[in-house]
């Protein structure tokens, strides 16, 4: 069956329509030369009237100056296609093509001839080439930052996850939109709240960090609104301003967002809707225009659903979710990363210390909880406690606690749980640690975590302070 022609039912007004609206000239001259119809973009390109033209012979335009030569008349001797530039009496210059209509005999009926005028072309050209050289210098300038950003001290990020995150956080950063950075603790979400406010248009203001889960919940509201002068027994005189004032024009970074206080969070809803914020103690509304970046090592979602958490919060914060993964997702980086700070502390001391050929298994086997921070923890103290250049298998196994020449090392004495056998590994991690360190600080400088995180895990565990310290002082 054939198919439907299309133009079988249109008529010729219907053509007349459509060649006319076109903005590129339509000129049509029959075997000799006969000039037969020429639409509206043709009359203004060669500035004459198509009523005193059309009837005409090509070959008198050419004679009386309209046209400088004609293509019509070259197709006319050829019976080609043919193209090239012609002058009009306008004095534009045109770009035209002509091209030879043959009947079923094949002998050439008519000559139709489309032009296009050569500055308007250039000026396409021009534009197309500008653009195309803005975006080479905007994939240039990506391809840069990612290089600046993925060697910088701050994040130490490489491998495809990492430029992943890092290319998402290179596009979204001029957008001003607000952050929220999920990742393990110790995986540098602050690097990247910090590589945000570099890349945007803040970069010149403040940067804030509000440490969620350091601050006392009685504390909270005038460390992130401050306070008027007689708020309180005790205030300052003159008051103090917040965090939050403080962050005006910049970025406020809010790490550990989830340890956020509901009471706060309604404050800081608030706040993030009209962004505006009052003192305690006061009455006047005090304009803050700041970028919010936040961070978490928590479920917000699960925290949502348990009511821990607000969802209107939630939503406000989470414009553009960035999940960094943990250092156990990409192992191939991790000898990178450990030559990275050795190759630091090497400068910093000017030393000549290696890693031995049998350290490279245990680092990249061990499971890093305290992900990059503790991988630079535990290079700084092996760097510092290594007895020679050489940095052996032996003393690193005694800083990871990995059982080595007999030792008792950190172990699950029977198949259980995963979850269970987790919390077995880490009470036995943490309670080590307070035996070699004595102190909730240096337990957390060792094991590259948060000191309210050991405070809170010892707590949980019920692990004894050595030396029978006072618990109260942690």
């Amino acid at each position: 069956m054939s198919k439907p022609d299309f133009f079988a039912h249109l008529d010729d007004g219907f053509f007349r329509m459509i060649v006319e609206a076109l903005n590129h000239e339509i000129f049509i001259c029959d075997a000799n030369g006969k000039i037969l119809y020429l639409n509206p973009a043709s009359e203004y390109l060669t500035g004459r009237k198509k009523e005193n033209i059309v009837g005409k012979n090509i070959r008198e335009l050419s004679l009386d100056g309209t046209i400088s030569h004609s293509v019509t008349t070259q197709v006319m001797e050829t019976h080609r296609i043919c193209t090239l530039i012609q002058r009009v009496s306008s004095g534009k210059d045109l770009l035209i093509v002509g091209v030879p209509i043959f009947n079923e005999e094949n002998e050439m009926t008519y000559i139709l001839s489309s032009a296009q005028d050569i500055e308007e072309v250039n000026h396409l050209n021009n534009e197309l080439m500008w653009k195309n050289e803005e975006l080479q210098r905007k994939v240039t300038s990506l391809e840069v930052l990612k290089e600046e950003y993925l060697s910088s001290d701050d994040l130490l990020l490489s491998g495809e996850a990492m430029e992943s995150v890092v290319h998402t956080v290179i596009k979204a950063a001029p957008l001003d939109v607000n952050l929220l950075i999920f990742g393990e603790t110790g995986v540098g979400k602050e690097g990247i709240a910090k590589m945000t406010h570099r890349l945007s248009q803040r970069k010149d203001e403040p940067f804030v960090k509000i440490n969620c889960g350091m601050i006392p919940e009685h504390l909270f509201e005038s460390e992130l609104f401050g306070y008027e002068e007689g708020a309180f027994t005790g205030a300052l005189k003159g008051g103090k301003t917040g965090k939050v004032e403080m962050a005006h024009k910049g970025t406020l970074f809010l790490d550990e967002i989830g340890e956020l206080p509901l009471s706060m969070q309604v404050k800081l809803l608030e706040f993030l809707q009209d962004h505006t914020i009052t003192r305690v103690g006061g009455h006047k509304k005090i304009p803050v225009d700041a970028r919010i970046v936040a961070a978490t090592h928590r479920d917000l979602k699960a925290m949502c659903d348990n009511g821990e958490f607000r969802q209107d919060l939630y939503y406000r914060l989470n414009v553009l979710p960035v999940y960094i993964p943990p250092l156990r997702e990409w192992r191939e980086e991790i000898i990178h990363l450990a030559q990275f700070f050795l190759t630091r502390y090497n400068k910093k001391y000017h030393t000549a210390k290696y890693l031995s050929k049998d350290v490279m298994p245990i680092l990249t086997n061990y499971e890093w909880p305290g992900n990059i921070r503790e991988l630079e923890h535990i290079m700084e103290r092996l760097f510092i406690t290594a007895e020679s250049s050489e940095l052996s298998a032996a003393e690193l196994r005694q800083i990871l606690g990995v059982a080595v020449d007999g030792e008792s090392g950190i172990f699950c004495q029977e198949i259980m749980p995963l979850k269970q056998a987790k919390q077995q590994l880490e009470a036995q991690l943490l309670e080590r640690a307070y035996q070699q360190c004595g102190s909730s600080y240096k337990v957390a400088k060792v094991l590259g975590i948060d000191q309210s995180t050991v405070v809170k895990l010892r707590k949980k565990y019920n692990i004894p302070l050595p030396g029978g310290q006072d618990r109260n002082k942690h």
